[in-house]
């Protein structure tokens, strides 16, 4: 086929055409005249990358999938279209923020006040924020280069949180986890941060179906392979690649003390998002009972001189757990605690309606 051939077979411009091949994504045959020929593969190719370029996708990111295509790299293929995915959810969900945010201040519109240009400016400085809240965390733990580590110490029923928990707490708070969630055959459920998918394993023993979210691509490449029947998917706290309501219970079980105060806060109404009507929430990890209780234990490890420990907690962000007890009551849920040492704790949280 020559260039207008393969354009009106695609419903694409010729101009477009020549915009992939400058970029690298098309390599047509050229005629001794000059003419530009196009094969079969070649329009398979385009309608691809026009396929991709449709859902949103960039050029540099169509251009990175076609290298895995053409190289036979199945897995880094299928990761790198969840890392799209994940990347298009977060949007979604900031665009979903920003419309509700302008709602309201299309709210105050319409009232009798007369309107207040710092009404603006708080909206656009709380779009700032959330965009530096999601932007700024990063994996400062290498939870790649421990996700074999993790899983072998697992199945060796040891202890793999280190200092946080010895293996019969980890053990416990499985157990505590499982009988607060009480999941129900046919119910759906959800393991954010699931690492190699240990609870999401044992909730989905109790006849639920189960989802896992996880950001560290080893991680969830070892959840896959331990449990090929739960449904994991690439994704994190900030940006749940789920619509709402989906679903009955979630759990996080030692993973919400890697976001700050800010991405908690984000990871709570992304939870309070896709969790149904009178669902139930578990969140298992690093809390103090409130900051005094944080400032104490951090005195008294300095005193000691355990610097490990100390290195520890500070390279983490324990939750005040009067303050998330405080947020999952002022959004309509029942609350009950447990605590497991003098840094771990568990919250229950069962929505009214």
């Amino acid at each position: 086929m020559k260039i207008n051939e393969l354009a009106g077979r695609l419903d694409v411009t010729p101009r477009a055409i020549r915009f992939y091949e400058e970029k690298g994504l098309l390599h047509p045959r050229y005629a001794d005249n000059g003419y530009r020929f196009y094969t079969e593969d070649d329009a398979w190719r385009l309608q691809t990358i026009t396929a991709f370029r449709e859902i949103g996708f960039g050029i540099e990111a169509i251009a990175k999938l076609l290298l895995y295509v053409d190289s036979g790299d199945r897995d880094t293929f299928r990761h790198y279209l969840e890392l799209q995915r994940a990347v298009l959810f977060s949007r979604w969900v900031e665009w979903k923020q920003l419309l509700a945010a302008l709602d309201r201040l299309i709210d105050r519109a319409d009232g009798q006040k007369p309107l207040q240009l710092d009404d603006l400016f708080e909206l656009a400085d709380n779009i700032r924020q959330l965009k530096h809240v999601r932007s700024t965390w990063e994996d400062r733990w290498d939870y790649d280069g421990l996700a074999e580590r993790f899983d072998r110490l697992s199945s060796q029923r040891m202890s793999p949180v280190g200092f946080m928990a010895t293996a019969d707490e980890y053990e416990q708070a499985l157990a505590f986890t499982v009988q607060w969630i009480a999941p129900q055959p046919g119910e759906t459920g959800l393991d954010v941060g699931t690492g190699t998918g240990v609870l999401a394993g044992r909730l989905q023993q109790e006849g639920a179906a189960m989802y896992a979210v996880e950001q560290s691509r080893q991680m969830l490449a070892r959840c896959r392979g331990n449990y090929p029947d739960v449904q994991s998917k690439l994704g994190n706290f900030m940006a749940l690649p789920f619509f709402e309501g989906e679903f009955h219970f979630i759990a996080t079980h030692f993973a919400f003390h890697h976001l700050n105060e800010g991405q908690q806060r984000l990871a709570l109404e992304e939870m309070n998002r896709v969790l149904r009507p009178q669902g139930r929430i578990v969140i298992t990890g690093l809390m103090f009972e409130h900051a005094e209780a944080r400032e104490v234990l951090m005195s008294r490890l300095e005193r000691e001189g355990d610097r490990e420990r100390l290195s520890e907690l500070t390279s983490r962000y324990p939750a005040d757990r009067s303050g998330l007890l405080e947020w999952f009551r002022s959004h309509g849920f029942i609350t009950i605690q447990q605590q497991l040492n003098e840094w771990i704790h568990m919250v229950y949280a069962v929505r009214k309606h």
